[in-house]
């Protein structure tokens, strides 16, 4: 089932459209929640083929399924953004995690920095 789904999150490519994602994850999982530990693996897949655009939307769809937000699916997150350079995704991501009471640690808040200055923007890593 994960595999499926995997394959088509990456079919999307990088210009999916909002609510694609959501449609996928419901014809893929129906009523099924996922834990923390496979949202994670989800997060890897989904930002391994560079669309960190998208996981603010992911996130959003995964929480509306039921998956509780913990620091390990933001660190997840935020260095997949780190990764390829997506800062503005990164500190979309911060703000998101402490709209939902995430306690964040200093490696995620170093890791958002890192995309900043990655991207060329160390002023917002500052």
């Amino acid at each position: 089932m994960l595999d499926l789904l995997s394959r088509d999150l990456e079919d999307l490519g990088r210009d999916a459209k909002i609510g694609q994602i959501g449609t996928i994850l419901d014809r893929r999982l129906g009523s099924w929640v996922p834990d923390s530990l496979t949202a994670r693996s989800l997060l890897s897949k989904f930002g391994s083929s560079n669309r960190a655009t998208h996981l603010v939307e992911f996130l959003d769809c995964l929480r509306q399924r039921g998956l509780e937000y913990d620091l390990y699916i933001a660190s997840v997150a935020i260095t997949l953004c780190r990764k390829v350079s997506d800062w503005g995704t990164a500190l979309d991501i911060l703000k998101h995690m402490a709209g939902h009471h995430v306690e964040l640690d200093t490696l995620t808040y170093n890791a958002a920095a890192s995309a900043c200055a990655k991207g060329g923007e160390w002023a917002q890593a500052l």
